[in-house]
């Protein structure tokens, strides 16, 4: 302990400062950003900012001095960074027995009490009051059925769905306003309230018109622009024939099958299949594609979901924008909130795609510029686009990036998919669950066995609760911290 405190003065309050004077200048860099969001949620930009200084730096070895000394390691201060490091290092002040400097209030104003207060308040102005039973809310992609029978959304709501999703990709405005009618119903019957949540589709990468085929490995399919020739499939959108390079590749229905491009033309493009189940897939018509490295400028606001938003905008508390990829996307939307007297409505940004990820610091700032924003980790798109083994660290980067901001997140994709479908979880899924409690709340997609899956779910959140708040993590070079870097 001794060794430990002599080398206080010498290294660690040397390099507490060094990360204090990074943070501080990065809240320099951004100031432009930061002085462009409303003053009630300024704190917690400069705090995003501080953050992102913060991972700029592998502080993993000033972590295990600070355990050493029995202090905290930084480990938790995603939500009040400047705060953290001001009282460590003031601490050590007392401990080399030398004066420390006076902690500044403008930069301090957030912290460990205030700064998860903040993330709290956000996350209720966007999805609702939470079940006093657990800290995280339950959303429920509602089935077609949904518009023609109203006991699907009162047991819904019976079972603890706080959020109503409607995915707009599917079925049409009048099953759209049926179900939202059919929830007010459900509403005045059980005393509960809950939120819509409206989820414009965004761009459609997708396998076109075609009979369902069985592919496996070593298969080669042929994609054409124009063609009746039945050797050749459809898939939209068209921009796909302008981008596709021979290499890149392909990814079908969530990645169950892979392929790589092995010709490509202007008008028609050929894939080969390299992986897939071992007695092979079924690729079908409306299948979703993937191209994480095929370049492509395509709009993630859609001229039908600009249609979609005119009608079914009004009506909903949220509205979620598929496939973003930069702060400018959001932007475009914004827009066209402020033209539809929207403006009130929150707004929820997709990240589903490798861009999006990377990009996600300036998302979150466009974001606080028009609260209440948050976040959905929609792990199906993007485990795809990043690589499956990829995808627990970056869901755990989002979800610090997230709390830096004061930004409530939304745990979404396959949660507890076998139970909703066949009505039993895997253990794999009950852990997955389990930590989805680390999020302001989870969505479940919808199924024949959903009503148990909601009644499970809640119960497994409200243990949860008592035990696990975010978390405590080790702080390595985070790569996204930096704007100015790439992967």
């Amino acid at each position: 302990m001794l060794r430990h405190v002599a080398s206080i003065g010498d290294h660690v309050i040397p390099s507490l400062l060094e990360l204090r004077r990074d943070a501080l200048e990065a809240e320099v860099e951004f100031a432009g950003v930061i002085d462009r969001v409303p003053p009630a949620f300024r704190d917690s930009a400069r705090n995003l900012a501080h953050y992102l200084a913060l991972r700029r730096a592998d502080v993993r070895d000033l972590q295990q001095e600070l355990n050493a000394l029995g202090l905290s390691s930084l480990g938790r201060s995603e939500a009040c960074v400047m705060s953290t490091l001001e009282n460590v290092t003031g601490v050590l002040h007392v401990l080399a027995h030398v004066d420390a400097p006076p902690p500044d209030p403008v930069h301090t104003s957030v912290n460990a009490v205030t700064g998860p207060l903040i993330l709290g308040e956000h996350a209720r102005r966007l999805l609702g009051r939470v079940d006093e039973r657990r800290s995280t809310r339950i959303m429920v992609t509602m089935p077609s059925e949904a518009a023609t029978d109203t006991r699907i959304v009162r047991d819904l709501v019976d079972a603890g769905m706080d959020i109503m999703r409607i995915n707009m990709a599917h079925d049409g405005p009048e099953a759209w306003l049926a179900m939202i009618d059919h929830l007010r119903d459900a509403e005045r019957s059980s005393g509960r309230t809950c939120k819509v949540h409206i989820d414009l589709a965004g761009p459609k990468f997708r396998v076109g018109s075609m009979e369902q085929i069985r592919v496996h490995r070593g298969d080669v399919l042929r994609f054409a622009r124009t063609t009746d020739d039945a050797q050749f499939l459809r898939c939209e959108p068209e921009a796909i024939f302008d981008a596709v390079r021979v290499g890149d590749p392909v990814w079908f229905d969530d990645g169950k099958v892979a392929a790589t491009v092995i010709e490509a033309t202007p008008e028609q493009f050929a894939v080969k299949v390299t992986r897939t189940k071992a007695k092979g897939a079924w690729i079908r018509a409306e299948h979703g594609l993937n191209l994480p490295d095929t370049p492509m400028e395509v709009l993630s606001l859609t001229d039908d979901d600009i249609a979609a938003l005119e009608i079914m905008g009004p009506h909903a508390d949220l509205i979620g924008m598929s496939f973003v990829r930069t702060a400018g996307d959001l932007d475009r939307l914004f827009a066209h909130m402020h033209r539809l007297h929207l403006t009130d409505r929150g707004v929820v940004a997709k990240i589903e795609t490798r861009d999006g990820f990377e990009n996600l610091p300036q998302i979150l700032f466009a974001g606080l510029r028009h609260p209440p924003f948050g976040i959905m980790v929609a792990r199906g798109d993007l485990a795809v686009e990043i690589g499956f083994e990829r995808l627990a660290e970056v869901q755990e980067e989002m979800l610090w990036l997230c709390e830096a901001a004061h930004v409530p997140v939304i745990w979404a994709t396959q949660v507890l998919e076998g139970m909703a479908k066949k009505g039993l979880p895997t253990r794999a899924e009950v852990s997955d669950a389990a930590m989805s409690v680390r999020a302001e709340c989870v969505m479940l997609n919808k199924g024949p066995f959903i009503v148990e899956t909601v009644q499970f779910l809640s119960d497994v959140l409200h243990r949860m609760a008592a035990h696990q708040s975010k978390k405590r993590s080790l702080l390595r070079h985070l790569h996204v911290s930096d704007p100015r870097s790439s992967r």
